[in-house]
């Protein structure tokens, strides 16, 4: 094995394709904060807790007013209703889990999808006039922004005709 040690400009590209993974990876995991947080506050909804996160979704929130408003003025289907507000919001939220996990793994369409959702559901909190969650949606997509960012530059490096997703084991 007499492999020749990387000189100092290939180790420096190594290292900013690294970098750039990384980046991938942090943009991407902003979806599994917003799917985990909607979760929670579904829970505490249902559950009275009085936690509510500002990083969760809008629509998982009206679902569950809804769900919860419904129950109320049925008092015999009360639980059912409730449940099935829940289990829908929690099926909400995997949506966004879902686009973590493809946009971790380097898919672009993920990326953008989740970006409309998540934009559509911040212009939901405008209808509510809920400054500060919007605001903190505006951050949120700025970090999934960086990361699609990253994504783009990191394919660019790569030879056409090979596959974008990389392996999970990455940063």
């Amino acid at each position: 094995m007499n492999e020749t040690p990387p000189n100092s400009q290939e180790l420096n590209a190594l290292m900013a394709l690294a970098n750039l993974q990384k980046q991938v990876k942090n943009g991407a995991s902003n979806f599994y904060w917003i799917a985990a947080l909607s979760v929670i506050n579904s829970l505490g909804a249902v559950f009275d807790l009085g936690v509510n996160f500002v990083v969760g979704l809008g629509v998982t929130q009206v679902v569950d007013a809804i769900s919860m408003g419904i129950g109320e003025g049925i008092p015999d289907y009360n639980a059912i209703i409730r449940t099935f507000g829940v289990v829908l919001s929690i099926g909400i939220s995997a949506l966004f889990a879902i686009f973590g996990n493809f946009a971790a793994k380097g898919h672009r369409w993920a990326f953008i999808t989740g970006m409309v959702f998540y934009t559509l559901d911040g212009f939901l909190l405008l209808a509510f006039q809920d400054w500060f969650g919007f605001g903190f949606h505006l951050f949120l997509l700025w970090g999934i922004f960086g990361g699609f960012q990253a994504l783009k530059k990191l394919q660019s490096f790569l030879p056409k005709g090979i596959d974008p997703a990389f392996p999970s084991d990455i940063g």
